[in-house]
Formats: structure tokens, sequence, C-alpha cells
């Protein structure tokens, strides 16, 4: 029986049994016809609300440009999706256009019209534009579990053994930017400079698909804090040493100061990373319960295809269950991490005639 076949049937047990809890008792009159609630339903009042996000991705029908399409077929082909849109009488404002990585656009658009869009020709597929957290501040200072991290990780052998320390290597950091004027990240920022590229997507103030529109600007700087503990673990030098402390960084800030940012900024921020020639992306941040096709996944799998190494987290959704883990790093090339649990354990000793004793 096809994965169809049993959510019908599933339906079908469904409707009936709402059907028998709601038939009328014999000779009871009709109800009159249904209004939607006044005032209509809200969180605090505990009652369902519609919560169908405003923003889509529109996916177009031919492959992106680095999938071998011509730009000019592409640029065609939004000119003609708008043009078909309007026709329609569809009102949308329209926030990004992709070509390279995902071929499509994002949009703000009435919810109530998502049936119409759908139909408009040449559109393949919609998404929603998820709206992303941003990760957690570090905490400060070291915490016992990370003294095994460096054995963990196998970066222990990768200096030492191997002699790896990352110089020629580029890696571009999407989060929340980084503080290029810390000494242990170079001091400085541009050509040179250990962050030597970069670029601000939203701006300071910028804090989510709801708040006011990005600013964008091209000082990477970091004022979250996660970017630069990212930075730090990758390639810090200096009093901190990292996992790879002769590479150079690319900062691709996506959140302001505070709040969250949306899917269609990470692909633009994928976009950039290419053009700067990134060996490899880390991205800590994703939203969770999607699947690789998703827009931000598809893309991450694009960019690997190009040759550069994709990590993405998984999620921080597993204890909620299965298909909790996030896109991008749901990607069928992407490097999806997760947490792992310890291998070393630290047990308080104390001394006695001179033996440590556990």
């Amino acid at each position: 029986v096809s994965m169809r076949t049993r959510v019908f049937v599933h339906l079908l047990y469904v409707v009936a049994a709402v059907g028998m809890l709601c038939a009328a008792p014999t000779g009871a009159q009709a109800e009159g016809p249904l209004t939607p609630a006044d005032p209509a339903p809200t969180v605090a009042s505990g009652e369902l609300i519609d919560e169908t996000p405003a923003l889509w991705f529109v996916e177009l029908k031919s492959r992106p440009a680095v999938e071998g399409t011509n730009p000019r077929l592409l640029a065609k082909e939004k000119k003609a999706f708008r043009a078909a849109a309007r026709a329609a009488g569809l009102q949308f404002t329209e926030r990004y256009a992709f070509d390279t990585l995902w071929n499509g656009l994002s949009l703000a658009i009435d919810p109530a019209d998502l049936a119409k869009l759908a139909r408009i020709p040449g559109v393949a597929a919609i998404y929603p534009v998820e709206e992303i957290n941003a990760p957690e501040e570090p905490i400060s200072g070291a915490t016992p579990e990370l003294y095994t991290a460096i054995t963990m990780t196998g970066a222990d052998i990768a200096q030492s053994a191997l002699g790896f320390t990352g110089a020629g290597i580029k890696v571009a950091v999407m989060d929340t930017g980084i503080d290029y004027d810390h000494p242990d990240l170079g001091g400085c920022f541009g050509p040179g400079c250990r962050v030597a590229y970069g670029y601000d997507l939203v701006g300071d103030a910028y804090t989510g698909p709801s708040g006011p529109d990005p600013v964008p600007d091209d000082d990477p700087d970091d004022c979250g804090g996660h970017g630069s503990h990212v930075a730090g673990i990758v390639g810090a030098n200096g009093t901190v040493v990292g996992v790879a402390p002769g590479v150079t960084f690319g900062a691709y800030r996506v959140f302001g100061c505070e709040g969250s940012t949306s899917a269609d900024i990470m692909i633009a921020a994928m976009e950039m990373a290419l053009a700067d020639d990134m060996d490899i992306l880390n991205m800590s941040i994703g939203s969770s319960y999607q699947w690789p096709q998703y827009p931000t996944a598809a893309a991450a799998d694009r960019l690997v295809n190009k040759g550069m190494v994709v990590v993405a987290s998984i999620g921080n959704s597993g204890a909620n269950g299965v298909y909790s883990a996030g896109a991008p790093g749901v990607g069928k090339k992407v490097i999806g991490t997760a947490s792992f649990d310890n291998v070393g354990i630290i047990y308080p000793v104390f001394e006695v005639a001179g033996t440590d004793i556990g």
C-alpha cells in the first residue's frame, strides 16, 4: 500500500470519527451558517490560529546557472513569471531573485493567494521562507567538557601528527559576523587580513522578517558573539589556537544584533561565498523539520558540486522525534553535524599521603 493510500485511509477514519462525534440527534434542528470567531483566536487564548507564513520561495522550472542554464534564459523566466503573476491579479513584494545556486524568487504574499501563485505558468514548486532564530551566545569561560574536544574532533592529530594548519584554505562563516578586531582573529578586515572577505547582508538593526527591512553594508563585524566563537574554534591564532590557525576567513553576516534571519537571506549569503571562491562553508544555523528538496539544502548541495565543503547544523530538535533534522544540514551532500556524548569524564579527586585518589 502506498504512503498516499495510507494517508488517505487514515483521513477517512478521522473524518468518520469526527462525523460520529458531531452528528446531531434525530429530529434536531439544523445549525445556522458558521461565522468567523470575533475576536479572532490568539495564542493567549489557547485556541488554534492560522500560522501560514507570508514569505514564500517560488521555484521556477529551469535548473540554476551552476548546472548550465544560460543566465539570459533565467532572466527571461523571471520576467515571464512577473508578467503572468500581474496578469493573474497577484499582489506581492519581491525580496530576492536567485539564479546561481537556485532558480527562483522569494516573495511576501497574502497566504490566501498561494493556490493562485502555484498555478502561475513556469512555477515548479513553492516553499515557505523559514525564519531561523539566532544561535545562542556562547557560555563564557571553558567548561569541563571542552577539555577533551580537541581529541574528540581529531584536531590534535591534524595539527601535531599530520602538520595541517589550514594555510591556503578559505573558510566562510555564515553567522552573526566575526569580530575581526580581536587579535586572535587577525585584528583587521580586508585583503591581507585573516578575515579577508565578507559582507553584512542585514545590518545591526535587523531583527527578522517581521522587523525592519535589511540594510546591508560591507562591514561584517560581530555584535552577537556566536560567529566569532565559531571562527575561534575554526582558526583562532594567538592566546587561543583553533583547529586550523592558518586559514583565511570570509564572514557572511545574516543576523542583526538580535532576533532572527530567514532562509532567503541564507541563500544570498551562499551565492556570495561561491563568488568569493570559498573552500569551506560553515553554517551553525538551520530550520528544523525540513527535507533535502528545501531551497537552502538544494543550494548547499550545489555548492558541494562546485567543490566547496559545506558543514551545517543538523538542528537542536532531536528530542522532539524523528524527521526533526534541519535544512540546509539535510542536504544530501552536506555534512550535517550534531552533538556527541563526551568520551571523557572528569571526577573530583583528593590527595592522601601524597597520592591522588579518585
